[in-house]
Parts: C-alpha cells; sequence; structure tokens
C-alpha cells in the first residue's frame, strides 16, 4: 500500500504488510537503562538484519521515510509503535 505524507501506521509484533517495500514487523520492545522506550523491527532486505528505534527516531521503508511517534506498552505482549511517514 503507498501511503500519503502524513499518514500513519501502527506495528505490532509480527508481520505488516502495508508497508510499500516492506514487509515491517516489531521484533522486541524494552525499555533501556535510561527509561526510554525501544523497538526493535524487522523489515525489508536493504536493511540487512533488525533496526533498533526510539521515539523521533526515522526508517526508510522503500523510497517512503518514516518516523517513530510513539511505543506504548513497551514490556507488554500488547506493545506497539506508531509511525507517521515524513517523506
Amino acid at each position: 500500500m503507498a501511503h500519503e505524507v502524513g499518514a500513519q501506521e501502527k506495528i505490532t509484533y509480527g508481520r505488516n504488510d502495508r508497508f510499500v517495500g516492506g514487509p515491517v514487523g516489531g521484533g522486541g520492545f524494552w525499555v533501556d537503562d535510561e527509561g526510554e522506550p525501544v523497538a526493535r523491527l524487522g523489515g525489508p532486505t536493504e536493511w540487512r538484519g533488525l533496526l533498533e528505534v526510539r521515539t523521533g527516531e526515522t526508517f526508510t521503508v522503500g523510497d517512503q521515510v518514516w518516523r517513530v511517534d510513539d511505543i506504548v506498552a513497551p514490556e507488554t505482549p500488547d506493545a506497539y509503535l506508531v509511525a507517521t511517514r515524513i517523506g
């Protein structure tokens, strides 16, 4: 699915096929030693592994740039990340 700039997506554990150039999926969510929520994302082959992201950071899927807006309930099975397409 092609997203317009400003579109939001929720990324949970597992696979999300809604990203052009994806899929993208949550591989882990936790709180780091500084108390900040962190997510580990699996994605397209060009990532060459998993990405570790925090709120405010960006990641690219295909030619789309996404900003991490929030990581919710990182230490629970219901954890998810909210990302907004910015480019």
